[in-house]
């Protein structure tokens, strides 16, 4: 199957039910929305709108159908755990697939996590993270990174900084978080040639200017750090970086609590990010992917020792660690051994490396950043890195769209795809021929503007 557009979008059918909406829900909608279609229904590796339409699936519920919309197993061990479950509060009324699943993800997470509360999303597993990273320390205050994000609660949002007018009017009604630059060379605000950075520039930061000027360390609960920054590019740290954070994190008695709610379960072409440098957290995030596009599901992992100092800390609430959302998670975990999805991810990579590595040639392109299945490409004006580019990833948005592909474009100045894992190298290939000859048309719009 192919993707297949006989009706430039928005068709008349969708037009008409977003008109109907407007007046209906709490934001505006209409056809200049980033995704100017009303979905009719997801299939596999594939989004259908009611007028038609066929787009290959590039956004996956922003990570969350890891192995395509309906994976069989995924799909059949949900409806069963309805049928058998119903709904239940199982904070107070437990049911074994969330001791199962718990097992699990203590068997594959970092050897360091001992312990597992369950919640509904990944916003929800943040909220509870921060919570027990400060009952265990005694400590109020929370470092996190420039370019993150955490969820739309008021306290993802404040802990969020992924850009200023995305949380607006929260910062002073949720104080204790510090921000701080995310490792990088790309736009490194230490050093004037990217080249020259490998991130400890970043710690030597926090540990020299932050916690001397504003915050004395003995105040500062621990660390939240997305292991590679999804919203905010697809920024993979530098491996020096790690080895200093952890070493200041020692030091301080700071805990280390890495958001890996979308990185986690295969994106990056191992099953946690983490893993690309042996971390060894004191807490983790999860969400998305650990549902493997069954029901909503989030989860905490923590240490013994973290779990040991929070026992009078609440946390999961009516709907979290439902029994059909933990055996539908079990049946998506099974599916990445049986299929051994981790290695198709790297044949996919490798695809996506073909088509997107020489996009870097052209000069609207800032950098073109993948690992695993974590795409990015970051968009500029003139190859300044400081002149992000926010309407040239819409260019290349909305032409992929045209064409049949809906990836990711929210406003900044990357574009982005989080594809299924699974999803078949032929449609794979096609779909990244789409995305490379859309960067190439906003590039050559970009230059007849400027000429």
């Amino acid at each position: 199957m192919q993707p297949k557009v006989v009706i430039p979008p928005p068709g008349p059918k969708s037009r008409e039910i977003l008109a109907r909406a407007a007046s209906l829900t709490h934001r505006q909608l209409g056809p200049n929305q980033s995704v100017p279609f009303v979905l009719d229904r997801k299939e596999g590796w594939f989004l259908h709108d009611v007028d038609g339409n066929s787009y290959v699936d590039m956004v996956t519920g922003w990570g969350s159908t890891v192995l395509g919309a309906g994976h069989p197993s995924v799909t059949d061990a949900v409806v069963s755990g309805i049928k058998r479950y119903s709904l239940e509060n199982t904070d107070y009324v437990f049911a074994e697939p969330l001791a199962v699943l718990a097992e699990r993800l203590i068997g594959l997470t970092p050897d360091s996590l001992s312990r597992v509360a369950f919640e509904v999303s990944g916003t929800e597993a943040v909220e509870t993270a921060v919570k027990l990273m400060r009952e265990a320390t005694g400590r109020p205050f929370i470092i996190a990174f420039f370019g993150q994000y955490h969820g739309e609660s008021y306290t993802g949002q404040a802990l969020s900084a992924q850009r200023s007018d995305f949380s607006p009017r929260m910062r002073h009604l949720t104080p204790g978080y510090l921000h701080v630059p995310f490792p990088h060379p790309y736009r490194c605000p230490f050093h004037a040639a990217g080249s020259a950075c490998d991130g400890v520039c970043v710690v030597d930061y926090i540990a020299d200017h932050l916690t001397f000027h504003l915050v004395s360390p003995d105040e500062i609960a621990g660390i939240v750090i997305e292991p590679i920054l999804g919203e905010g590019g697809v920024l993979v740290p530098p491996d020096p970086f790690w080895n200093a954070l952890t070493d200041l994190c020692r030091r301080h008695g700071w805990l280390l609590c890495l958001d890996e709610v979308e990185t986690g379960f295969g994106r990056t072409g191992r099953w946690f990010a983490s893993e690309h440098w042996n971390l060894q957290p004191d807490l983790m995030c999860l969400a998305k992917g650990l549902s493997g596009g069954g029901l909503p599901l989030g989860a905490v992992l923590m240490s013994e020792a973290v779990a040991k100092a929070t026992t009078a800390t609440n946390t999961g609430g009516t709907w979290a660690g439902q029994p059909a959302a933990c055996l539908g998670a079990l049946a998506a975990i099974d599916a990445f051994e049986q299929e051994q999805i981790l290695a198709h991810v790297g044949r996919l990579e490798s695809i996506a490396e073909s088509h997107l590595r020489p996009l870097e040639n052209l000069r609207s392109v800032g950098q073109v950043r993948i690992k695993g299945l974590y795409i990015a490409i970051d968009m500029v004006y003139d190859g300044d890195p400081r002149r992000r580019a926010p309407r040239l990833a819409r260019r290349i948005h909305d032409y992929a769209v045209r064409e049949g592909v809906v990836g990711i474009e929210d406003g900044v100045s990357h574009y982005r795809v989080l594809p299924a894992l699974n999803m078949p190298e032929e449609l794979f290939d096609l779909s990244m021929e789409i995305v490379a000859r859309a960067t190439r048309a906003a590039d050559q719009m970009a230059t007849e503007e400027q000429s």
